[in-house]
């Protein structure tokens, strides 16, 4: 069984110290952290559902990840009382460090999915495994081919975090492990992948590239171990897995009624069962539907949270143990209904003509790129077109010792764009639009703005 008092571990990944300061916890620094860092900053024109909506209501990564950040916030503060009442081990934490913990770990939760939202980690993989079937890949061993055929947000995530951002090779961001494990939904290798029964099993959240420190970070807060390279999941992981569920079940339908592409009735009587009631008649006496529906969210979330933060007190101790068989919020009184919005949402929003137009654009978008650049990077002897290429590609990507350094540098770069700046770039290498020359910034030449 996993020990609290190790799974709480204020220490940093890449440093000795454990930082904070007074009035500002280890934890609070790592909200920070990722607050202020540049993947955050690009999740603003990342999709969430709908790619480049027009209407400015609707969610982008960035808006989904701070209020998945606040849901998890009053999710693991909440438990966190649980959890203090039960361990008197724990003395010197309080409610609000596994608060700070989740909602850091939420914050971040995102950062490794690329353009296009899931379409995009499919077109990635969709790319790699045509590679593969070509034998473009077979300089590569098994395990690293397998992380690039299945390309996965989650260990981008954990790539960028603990290895590439702010700190290179001594810890990237350098948080706590505490969060570190907390984000982790999937706590095994690629070649693990949908190999054992379970949603723990179902995808993977780390790259052979970073499993050293994959490693340490599990022994760190004392992960339990169920096979070579496979652990359990830290008990926080279900909150944040659990404030993700909520948010995109009940906003994206939400979003799914601002675009129009649910009526006022039909979204009030899904969400009606999970709210608890209808809005006040203030709000329907003056004719505001979206301020109803939103009243309507903002009562079934309370709702949901109450739940799923008593069913972790529940399931406390199988989540120091075993682990769940389901998802936190597959647990709670409200499942069937909440599922009802998630199976209408999918059914109404993600298969919109509109999504999947965007999202078959990104299969071309993000493939021709992938094209392009890796070829580039494999090269023992690059063409002049190749040489050209790689001057475009950030240093690392040369400066990568083998094949599989090399593509993960490109994979960095394609996953790390924007939708709006992966559409630029293929249309100017593809001679769909080609550049201005709008001057120099810090000794570099400005390209199209």
């Amino acid at each position: 069984m996993m020990d609290w008092t190790r799974l709480l571990t204020p220490k940093r990944l890449g440093r000795d110290d454990q930082g904070g300061k007074a009035g500002h916890t280890s934890f609070e620094r790592d909200f920070d952290r990722v607050l202020f860092s540049r993947p955050f900053r690009r999740l603003q024109d990342k999709t969430q559902v709908f790619p480049m909506p027009a209407n400015d209501h609707v969610h982008n990564r960035m808006t989904h990840s701070l209020e998945v950040a606040s849901v998890g916030r009053s999710l693991g503060k909440r438990a966190g009382y649980v959890v203090l009442e039960r361990h008197p081990e724990l003395a010197t934490y309080n409610p609000a460090d596994l608060g700070d913990i989740v909602a850091a770990a939420c914050l971040m939760h995102d950062l490794g999915n690329p353009p296009f939202g899931h379409a995009g980690e499919d077109a990635i993989g969709a790319w790699f495994r045509d590679a593969d079937a070509r034998g473009a890949l077979e300089r590569l061993s098994g395990a690293q081919r397998s992380d690039l055929c299945h390309f996965e947000g989650n260990a981008q995530t954990f790539r960028i975090v603990a290895g590439l951002e702010n700190h290179p090779g001594q810890g990237g961001m350098q948080l706590t492990h505490a969060t570190l494990a907390a984000v982790v939904k999937y706590p095994q290798p690629s070649s693990a992948r949908k190999l054992r029964p379970g949603v723990v099993h179902k995808k993977f959240n780390y790259f052979e590239a970073e499993a050293a420190l994959f490693a340490e970070v599990a022994d760190a807060v004392g992960l339990a171990p169920v096979a070579e390279g496979v652990w359990r999941r830290h008990p926080l992981a279900w909150l944040v897995e659990a404030a993700d569920d909520l948010c995109f079940h009940i906003l994206d339908a939400e979003d799914g009624y601002l675009l129009g592409l649910f009526g006022y009735e039909e979204i009030r009587d899904l969400f009606d069962p999970l709210a608890g009631g209808e809005p006040p008649s203030g709000l329907l006496g003056q004719g505001d539907e979206r301020a109803s529906v939103g009243w309507l969210r903002a009562k079934a979330i309370g709702r949901l949270v109450d739940e799923c933060v008593t069913a972790f007190g529940d399931h406390e101790a199988q989540l120091l143990g075993e682990g769940l068989p389901k998802p936190l919020a597959a647990l709670i009184p409200s499942a069937a209904a909440l599922e009802r919005v998630g199976e209408r949402s999918r059914a109404r929003c993600y298969k919109a003509p509109e999504v999947l137009r965007v999202e078959l654009a990104g299969y071309r978008v993000l493939g021709e790129l992938l094209g392009l650049f890796v070829p580039a990077a494999l090269a023992t002897d690059p063409d002049s077109r190749q040489k050209k290429v790689l001057d475009l590609l950030p240093n690392a990507v040369r400066a990568g010792v083998t094949p599989y350094a090399r593509v993960l540098a490109v994979t960095d770069y394609v996953a790390g764009m924007t939708d709006g700046f992966a559409v630029r770039t293929y249309r100017e290498l593809t001679g769909g639009a080609l550049p201005e020359i709008t001057g120099r910034h810090r000794g570099r030449m400005v390209v199209g703005g």
